[in-house]
């Protein structure tokens, strides 16, 4: 069969368009801006809950430049409305960030739903452009938990303790994200889960340091939403005055166990004068010191169980007799000539030479090691964010990991560290805070402050 060759026009048409598919690409393969093939990144937050009062971050990102993107919105009431679109004539714009929130004349239900389209200067397509498209889906709520105190020490102390029970309500079960006691210095308290299952029910210690005129105490609740609730815990406040010690140095003291100290410090490699000396060890090195403990007894299991919190007064050497009080603010002088100052965090005591030091609770050896100015330190974890250290040991028993019971003799006492004579220097803390360790080792305070108020809680709960 005879066929005739087609019209030169048609072959040109052909050859022209097989060029064009040719050129397009060849092109492609060179990858130019103008003919990329991805279609817009859109990244926008993605969470569950939403209050309408945080802004949901969108991005939307093109290489190419974004040519115009629409952003539309279900309320959760069937009504499906625009909320923002733009359409740029030139490819400028790579990048667009936007805070979306809900318009305030819009009604909304239980659930809201964004979608984006974008679309980007890219030729590719037939010169239409790459488009992307996504939708972003949350579920509304507004309402804010509910904290209602069910049992708190009648008041606190200045440089003491006292503890607080406590209830935190949602609408939605599951929603909590955070829960915490924060005072007005800004510390934070991290209550554990009380008494019973759920994660309704909440206890914690609270401190009130001694270097703080005030103390003020909030319950803060935040929901997955970001609604926060807070609930002011009423405590009375007791004044503590604590003693003011002025201490005279002496040559022997400064050129023996001071001198040693400081070289554990750069510092010292700068001077030879023993009053700068004397400034290294009781500043920058008990401040590290002191760094390393408040972060050791700092340490909170936020969700561990708490089904009840047994403590019985500390007796940590037998036949004691204390040396120097906790809270002491003492000045040091040389030559009358003022020097340093530091307050003391704890209660010295002192019995026999290297005294048996006696574990008066049950719990766990979390720190044994030199210390610095302290000397060899233990320090023992009783749960509930409350700590007791003993310092200036001379021999130890423990290692770190141990569960001792009660009874138990830990250590004997020494003068390692800043000490000049045979004693303990024994320490409570709670949550980091160095607190009184005289209310932990008066029966009547604790009855009547902590184990009264816990047991009440206990029975409150049970009713309900």
């Amino acid at each position: 069969m005879y066929i005739p060759d087609p019209p030169k026009q048609k072959k040109k048409i052909g050859r022209k368009i097989l060029l064009a598919i040719l050129i397009i690409w060849g092109i492609s393969k060179i990858e130019l801006p103008i003919f990329e093939s991805n279609p817009p990144q859109i990244e926008i937050d993605k969470f569950e809950y939403w209050n309408l009062q945080k802004p949901i971050n969108l991005t939307i990102y093109d290489e190419s430049g974004i040519r115009d993107y629409e952003i539309t919105m279900d309320n959760g009431d069937g009504e499906l409305f625009k909320y923002d679109s733009k359409t740029f004539e030139t490819p400028d714009h790579k990048k667009i960030e936007l805070n979306i929130t809900m318009p305030k004349e819009k009604k909304h239900s239980t659930y809201a739903t964004i979608f984006v389209k974008a679309t980007d200067f890219s030729n590719w397509h037939f010169f239409k452009g790459n488009k992307s498209e996504i939708q972003e889906s949350y579920i509304v709520d507004r309402q804010k938990p509910i904290i209602s105190i069910i049992a708190a020490s009648y008041g606190i102390r200045r440089g003491g303790v006292a503890v607080v029970i406590f209830k935190v309500d949602d609408k939605r079960a599951n929603s909590i994200s955070d829960v915490y006691i924060e005072t007005q210095k800004g510390k934070k308290f991290i209550p554990q889960p009380f008494f019973k299952e759920g994660g309704k029910y909440y206890i914690s210690l609270l401190a009130w340091p001694i270097n703080d005129i005030s103390f003020k105490a909030n319950i803060v609740a935040k929901d997955k939403a970001g609604n926060v609730a807070t609930n002011f815990i009423n405590l009375y406040l007791k004044e503590k005055q604590y003693r003011r010690s002025t201490i005279h140095l002496k040559d022997s003291f400064l050129s023996g166990k001071i001198s040693a100290l400081a070289q554990r410090s750069e510092k010292s490699q700068e001077t030879d004068s023993l009053t700068d000396y004397f400034k290294i060890v009781n500043e920058d090195i008990r401040k590290e010191n002191e760094d390393l403990i408040y972060k050791i007894t700092s340490q909170v299991d936020k969700y561990k169980l708490v089904s009840d919190f047994k403590i019985y007064p500390f007796r940590p050497l037998k036949g004691y007799a204390p040396v120097a009080s906790f809270g002491d603010h003492r000045k040091y002088y040389y030559d009358d000539e003022f020097v340093s100052e530091a307050f003391h965090m704890g209660l010295d005591l002192a019995s026999t030479k290297h005294a048996p030091i006696i574990l008066s609770n049950r719990g766990e050896i979390v720190f044994n090691e030199d210390n610095g100015v302290y000397g060899t330190t233990i320090i023992v974890s009783h749960g509930l964010g409350f700590y007791t250290l003993y310092s200036h040991c001379s021999s130890v028993r423990v290692q770190v990991g141990d569960l001792i019971d009660r009874g138990s003799t830990i250590a004997n006492t020494g003068k390692t560290g800043l000490a000049l004579g045979d004693h303990l220097h024994f320490g409570v803390y709670v949550q980091g805070i160095p607190v009184r360790p005289e209310e932990w080792m008066d029966k009547k305070w604790m009855k009547n402050n902590i184990t009264d108020v816990i047991e009440t809680a206990k029975k409150l709960i049970e009713r309900n």
